[in-house]
């Protein structure tokens, strides 16, 4: 039997006591500053969760008045993000963000363009959004009531994401990726009709901005289920839509779950996994069609020049030390992802043994103990660490005296040679006074 949906009091109920204490009391006061200014609801997806039983994680609010009036009018002393265009209003209390917009209705003057806006009320608002199960509202003054234009209980109920109208993917194509994220987050499926108009607009995806495309991929790579919903994205298209040279599999779904070098953030590994096919030239493209950071660039960059030196790592005498002078130029997160996709299975062993342990190993000398030793400041101090590092990686080196005795072997090399030149610079001389 299917569980029975609480009243709109219930909900309402449920929601506040779910909400830390101070977040629950900025939103009260933000609903009291409403009253004459216009209704304020919970909506999209702070409703679907509570019909869920899922816990609250942001709170979005909208108010049929000025949400940006309104949010000052609650809390004057609160920084507030505002964006005057949509007039919506954004203020932290604690870890929970609130997100307050003004109600209104959107016309698009093309396919990928930002909407055109204009304050309307909650039934336009609710009709303007992008599924059905995000188009539902708890009214918070008052008495409690559920606004449900849409069927979106019903899809919640049944589990299914749900455009709202034929035109939806057409007017904003990242919905796409949207569709498959919530699905996927949810457990929920694509509803046949939806999924049917998903494939046929898979060509308006070229029509978005590359900050929006990466944008979108980026919380797709954040989420929990990302590996699933970035198979279904492979497998409906979607990736390739976005770049030809983009791609996924449950191999790079794993080494997104359980990263082999610790990334500068998920999202820098998951585009370097993404690339993973890409030789260098189309690697640059795929930086320049998403507008890639500096980072995640560096990383899809670095995983594409590794090509050059695959061959090299799969030698039968590379050593430890070949192996780090190799990789030492290449972003961690790029030899990661290079180890997790290659379908060589020796240089991929290599890889990780550089990642997971010859990467970390240092001298126990440090260039003063090198000059110490006799070894002229300059370019010469770093040669000579190098060589005890490589030392130290294939075998050589075990323990500081070894370091030493190396270090002192060095010094003299450079002793000597510089007394040969010194040799030689005289015999010249000689030479051309006779």
């Amino acid at each position: 039997m299917a569980k029975k949906l609480p009243s709109a009091d219930q909900m309402r109920a449920d929601l506040f006591a779910q909400l830390p204490p101070s977040t629950g009391d900025l939103v009260q006061t933000i609903v009291a500053a409403g009253v004459g200014r216009g209704s304020v609801f919970a909506v999209g997806g702070i409703v679907r969760d509570l019909i869920l039983g899922r816990p609250i994680v942001d709170v979005d609010l909208v108010t049929e008045g000025d949400a940006i009036v309104l949010v000052a009018e609650a809390a004057p002393g609160m920084q507030a993000t505002t964006h005057e265009r949509f007039r919506t209003a954004s203020i932290s209390a604690g870890d929970v963000w609130i997100d307050v917009a003004t109600a209104r209705r959107e016309t698009y003057a093309h396919p990928g363009a930002l909407p055109d806006i204009e304050p309307a009320g909650i039934a336009a608002d609710l009709a303007r959004r992008d599924f059905s199960i995000n188009a539902v509202a708890l009214r918070l003054d008052g008495d409690a009531m559920l606004l449900d234009p849409c069927g979106g209980i019903a899809d919640v109920e049944a589990r299914l994401v749900r455009i709202l109208h034929d035109a939806s993917f057409r007017d904003d194509a990242t919905r796409i990726f949207r569709a498959i994220r919530y699905a996927t987050r949810l457990g929920f499926e694509i509803e046949s009709h939806t999924l049917s108009t998903l494939r046929h607009s898979l060509p308006r995806i070229a029509t978005i901005g590359g900050e929006r495309a990466r944008r979108e991929l980026e919380l797709m790579i954040e989420e929990p289920r990302a590996g699933a919903a970035l198979e279904i994205s492979a497998r409906e298209g979607v990736l390739a839509a976005t770049h030809t040279a983009l791609s996924w599999d449950a191999k790079r779904s794993a080494a997104l779950a359980a990263p082999i070098a610790r990334p500068p953030s998920r999202a820098t590994l998951g585009f370097a996994l993404l690339a993973a096919e890409a030789p260098p030239e189309q690697a640059a493209a795929i930086i320049e069609r998403l507008k890639l950071t500096r980072l995640e660039a560096a990383a899809v960059r670095g995983l594409a020049s590794m090509g050059e030196v695959a061959p090299m790592l799969r030698r039968p005498d590379a050593k430890p030390s070949g192996v780090v002078v190799l990789l030492d130029r290449f972003p961690a997160v790029a030899i990661a992802a290079f180890a997790a996709t290659t379908a060589d299975e020796i240089a991929g062993r290599l890889a990780l043994r550089y990642l997971e342990e010859w990467r970390y190993v240092k001298p126990l000398l440090d260039g003063d103990d090198i000059i110490g030793l006799g070894v002229p400041a300059g370019p010469q101090v770093r040669r000579g660490l190098q060589l005890v590092r490589a030392a130290r990686l294939d075998g050589w080196a075990v323990d500081r005296d070894d370091e030493r005795a190396l270090g002192l072997r060095f010094a003299k090399s450079i002793r000597d040679s510089g007394a040969a030149l010194d040799h030689d610079h005289a015999a010249d001389v000689s030479f051309h006074d006779n």
